[in-house]
């Protein structure tokens, strides 16, 4: 049965929002291309399509590292069977001449069409079907089944493909013999696999995810079955799935499977396998169930540790329950009240206990500590809402849900305390302006109730020390001064427009002695309340 060429397709280029632009673009086309891995820079790429191996490369020409033309170049010379399509935002000639020079299938401006986008694709699939050997292309048409049947099983665990009928009959023309019987499915996520990728990979996460995935393609080629089961890797590629069918493979065998592979990836790559397995389903539509079983049995695992685990149904690792919450609610609320203030000594304090006590904690599992993470970072974008702008990465629920041990834990925290501070460093005396004028505001509405300094701080979520400062600092005024004056001023107004009392006076303002009031009058203006009101009767 023949089946259509799906071409992979990288993209580079320095600028994150552009590299996610295009990918965009790419995904909305209807031709057969798939974007199977990113890079920021041509040395980055070079080290990527080792692992990727894609068939065309679009990418910018203005970048760092490696620039567009040492990248071109390198490609030519290494890579000749890879078609690459150039997008640039500059007509200049040195960027021109390399592109012609080294063979790229298309130059097009910036900024790009999908049509312009759409056709030099087109011509870059041309040319690599064309530049194919009979024994390439039988290769290639073999990768494509794989290629196809990893795209078409991340859509249905995705729900993008939901009818019966349409999975059933896809599934019988990418030959997934097991798609009416039953299956499981594994859900593998890595322990230090963070630190790797920075340590070992320049920080490119898909470059490791491609190795990772490569090794278990060999472990699993090795076990002899007739059947293989197929991998694939989860919509926000952190973790990879297992899908394997129940005649050839049952719990102990998958078991076995998985452990082999943590031996070797551990050896290799000093990572831990920490994964979910799903309890058997009939027929290939119930994937998504099965898929959401798996991923909640891994986060059942415990986050502190350092070996392989596996979670299912009838065989779980019993994790002993904590009797207290990782983060309270009133611990939550003074980290709140420490945001709200500015107090970056505080914060960090609250999150330095923060983690020691999770390091602390027995049986703290990954779901637990995830859990926790997002309280924090919505309290956080409840706080200080232009955060979320200023480090998106840290409210991405990606960076989140991609913690299962300690060090990324312990990493994340240190990030967050890190981007708080710079934060308020930035905002800070704008935030605290803005916050001291409200202050006054209420202030100049209020002045006549009993309110203390510590009354307002606890009012509008302030340390008292910090309010005392930075309301001076503003208003060049301490509390009691600016307090007094606004009682002293609307005095002054009502003995020279009322009839009131001075005693009635003395109470509408805020003093409940008129002798005090008397005193503190006197002070303010140099005359008592009746001197003041006698001499503005005679001048009227």
């Amino acid at each position: 049965m023949e089946v259509a060429a799906l071409y992979k397709v990288m993209v580079v280029d320095d600028e994150s929002l552009g590299r996610k632009s295009v990918c965009k673009m790419i995904s909305e086309l209807a031709l057969d291309v798939e974007v199977i891995a990113e890079a920021r820079h041509g040395e980055e790429a070079l080290e990527l399509i080792r692992i990727s191996k894609p068939h065309i490369i679009v990418t910018d020409m203005n970048m760092p590292v490696m620039n567009g033309q040492q990248f071109l170049e390198a490609l030519y010379t290494n890579y000749a069977e890879i078609k690459v399509i150039v997008i640039s935002g500059y007509s200049q000639f040195e960027y021109m001449k390399a592109a012609v020079t080294y063979q790229a299938c298309e130059y097009v401006l910036k900024p790009i069409s999908l049509l312009d986008l759409k056709s030099a694709l087109v011509k870059a699939m041309e040319a690599s079907h064309n530049h194919l050997t009979l024994q390439q292309q039988k290769k290639f048409t073999q990768d494509m089944w794989q290629l196809r049947r990893e795209v078409f099983l991340g859509h249905v665990t995705s729900r993008r493909i939901t009818n019966v009928i349409d999975i059933q009959m896809q599934a019988e023309e990418l030959a997934i013999s097991s798609a009416r019987g039953s299956f499981r499915l594994a859900v593998c996520m890595f322990r230090n696999f963070h630190d790797i990728s920075i340590k070992k990979f320049h920080g490119n996460a898909d470059l490791l995810m491609y190795s990772i995935e490569n090794i278990l393609a060999e472990v699993l080629s090795s076990d002899g079955q007739d059947e293989a089961p197929l991998i694939y890797k989860s919509d926000d590629r952190m973790s990879l799935c297992l899908y394997a069918p129940e005649s050839a493979y049952d719990e102990t065998h998958i078991r076995h499977l998985l452990a082999s592979f943590h031996n070797v990836i551990n050896q290799m790559l000093q990572l831990e396998v920490v994964a979910g397995l799903s309890n058997v389903f009939n027929n290939l539509e119930r994937l998504p169930e099965a898929y959401d079983i798996a991923s909640e049995l891994l986060r059942t695992n415990a986050l502190h540790a350092i070996h392989f685990s596996l979670n299912s149904p009838d065989h779980s690792t019993t994790v002993a329950a904590s009797s207290s919450e990782l983060l309270s609610m009133f611990e939550l609320k003074t980290l709140q009240q420490a945001f709200a203030a500015g107090n970056g000594a505080e914060c960090r304090e609250l999150l330095r206990n923060f983690l020691h006590k999770a390091d602390k904690m027995n049986g703290l599992t990954i779901r637990e500590g995830q859990r926790t993470l997002k309280k924090l970072i919505e309290m956080a974008a409840a706080e200080m809402s232009d955060m979320v702008l200023a480090y998106p990465q840290l409210f991405d629920t990606r960076s989140i849900t991609g913690i299962v041990d300690r060090s990324q834990f312990s990493h994340f925290i240190e990030q967050f305390t890190e981007a708080a501070e710079e934060y308020r460093a930035s905002k800070g005396t704008t935030a605290s302006v803005h916050s001291i004028h409200e202050i006054a505001s209420y202030l100049d509405a209020h002045y006549f109730e009993d309110i203390s300094l510590i009354d307002i701080a606890t009012r509008f979520h302030l340390d008292p020390s910090y309010l005392s400062k930075q309301f001076k600092s503003v208003t060049s005024e301490n509390f009691i001064e600016y307090v007094t004056r606004k009682r002293m001023e609307k005095s002054c107004e009502l003995l020279h427009m009322s009839e009131y009392k001075i005693s009635e006076i003395s109470e509408l303002v805020g003093y409940e002695n008129q002798r005090y009031f008397s005193q503190v009058f006197k002070k303010f203006t140099g005359q008592t309340p009746s001197e003041y009101r006698e001499k503005y009767a005679a001048k009227t």
